[in-house]
């Protein structure tokens, strides 16, 4: 699973390439999809182990990061 990063690299297959923003701004979306439904699942939870709790903060993390990236490039690609 891909960590937090700066700039719009992704590492694949060993090989880091640069996206545009448009197809960066895809696979955000995508991922903040994947997020939500994770989130959603953890919560129907009565209560979470630590294990779910640690993960619950990392996704809530990610989600925002992922929100932020895609206002960032979305203004990117509306300037161009």
């Amino acid at each position: 699973m891909e960590r937090f990063r700066e700039g719009i690299e992704v590492a694949t297959g060993g090989q880091t390439e640069r996206n545009d923003p448009t197809t960066e701004i895809l696979r955000l979306k995508a991922r903040h999809g994947e997020i939500e439904k994770r989130l959603s699942e953890l919560e129907r939870h009565l209560s979470l182990t630590s294990d779910e709790q640690v993960e619950w903060a990392r996704l809530k993390k990610e989600k925002l990061w992922s929100k932020d990236r895609i206002a960032v490039l979305s203004q990117l690609v509306a300037a161009a």
